[in-house]
């Protein structure tokens, strides 16, 4: 048996695995990718050899980055999945060694958001539509329910009319490993969100909230490239040439919580981190400038300061 054929028994396995333990289709495909280019690589590059030889790590990794362009970040992420996928090989005696080690990963890259200002989210708010719009009410609609509840694409692409709560102010979320969480869903977006859903006839609970219908008259989720396009689309003729997308009014979102006070712990169940750790850090990142002049409170209240 070819290297190869045996990390091809070894992937198609763990991919059977993977079905059981996740109902995430995203996540599933993003495995499937990542080990398929893999097992690209080692088709190419292997032999007889009965374990992967670290370097094919390196190889592929400075290969992938140059054909895909990739930022430290996604190469990161790219190789926590195939240390995750040896690391079961091991466990089920399938390879013997850990191919990825600690220094193939790139260091981590400076994190940096664009965030609209407070006046920019007041223009956006102020549901004045820009001029040469395409589907401008529900455009309009799709933008308000990102900047206003804080949902990913991935959520907002498959949230269902019936998640809507106008009556408790809230919206259900299915979030990453179908992990349920509620939402925000203020006035100001349930009025658009009213005037969206009357204007387009969407009365079944079970549809898709925002979506396109394909030629054969069926319903369709957008894709992350057609959300995109319709956030930037929008937010450019309102505010002129600023590329903010749809994961930027994500960020928008959290930091208009952080700066009025909101507690780190319930904006981490609203944004669906399944670690308080990753909150603190958007935090950090987000409104670093606050954090610091609330550690300067502590200070100028102590006594001794004080007249």
């Amino acid at each position: 048996m070819t290297l190869y054929e045996k990390y091809e028994q070894a992937r198609e396995q763990y991919l059977a695995s993977l079905k059981t333990i996740t109902k995430s289709n995203a996540t599933y495909e993003k495995y499937a990718f990542i080990l398929g280019d893999f097992g690209e690589y080692v088709k190419a590059h292997g032999g007889e050899e009965s374990e992967i030889p670290p370097l094919f790590i390196v190889g592929w990794r400075n290969e992938i980055r140059g054909r895909r362009n990739l930022a430290n970040s996604s190469l990161r992420h790219y190789l926590t999945l195939l240390h995750s996928f040896f690391k079961w090989t091991i466990e089920h005696k399938i390879f013997t060694e850990q191919p990825v080690g600690k220094g193939d990963f790139p260091k981590k890259e400076a994190v940096e958001y664009d965030l609209l200002s407070e006046q920019e989210i007041e223009k956006v708010l102020s549901g004045e539509i820009p001029p040469y719009t395409p589907n401008p009410i529900r455009t309009r609609a799709i933008v308000f329910t990102f900047l206003l509840t804080g949902l990913r694409v991935s959520e907002l692409a498959t949230l269902p009319v019936g998640n809507l709560d106008f009556d408790e102010g809230s919206v259900t979320v299915v979030g990453k490993g179908d992990k349920l969480r509620s939402s925000t869903l203020p006035k100001p977006l349930i009025k658009v969100l009213k005037e969206y859903l009357e204007a387009y006839g969407k009365t079944d609970g079970t549809a898709l909230l925002f979506g396109y219908t394909d030629k054969d008259g069926k319903e369709k989720p957008f894709t992350r490239q057609n959300i995109t396009k319709i956030v930037e689309g929008y937010v450019n003729r309102l505010l002129g040439h600023r590329h903010i997308g749809a994961h930027d009014l994500r960020h928008s979102f959290a930091s208009m919580l952080i700066t009025n006070g909101y507690p780190l712990e319930n904006i981490q169940q609203l944004l669906g981190h399944s670690s308080y750790a990753t909150t603190v850090i958007y935090a950090s990142h987000l409104c670093p400038k606050r954090i610091a002049t609330q550690a300067n409170s502590v200070f100028d209240n102590m006594p001794v300061f004080c007249d």
